[in-house]
């Protein structure tokens, strides 16, 4: 169940909805040990508990300037690196005390089903 707060306020369906549109018509192939296509990402979530607050926040990001690459933060987990990168274009989810709601959405609770 959503945070109450978060669910009055409207925030859920607006972070939904805003995590749907960050990556529209990207996506980057995700590749078994063979090098054959297993399935495709354009989302990989964390959750995180940053100045005492739980947020979500995607660890894998497009190149801006280099089309068809892929930043990766999650490799080496990088959190602070992926949180920093988040907030500068704007991709980080706000859940106040929710900590199992942040993590929900980071594990994907936000996709169409």
């Amino acid at each position: 169940m959503v945070d109450n707060k978060i669910r009055e306020a409207g925030k859920y369906d607006e972070y939904s909805h805003r995590a749907r549109k960050i990556r529209e018509g990207q996506s980057r192939p995700n590749l078994d040990k063979s090098g054959r296509i297993v399935n495709e990402s354009s989302h990989r979530m964390v959750s995180a508990n940053i100045d005492d607050r739980n947020v979500a926040f995607p660890t894998l990001f497009p190149h801006k300037t280099k089309p068809n690459r892929w930043i990766d933060y999650d490799k080496g987990g990088d959190i602070s690196g992926a949180y920093d990168e988040a907030k500068s274009r704007g991709e980080v989810f706000e859940f106040g005390h929710d900590k199992k709601e942040a993590r929900k959405f980071a594990k994907g609770s936000w996709k169409p089903k």
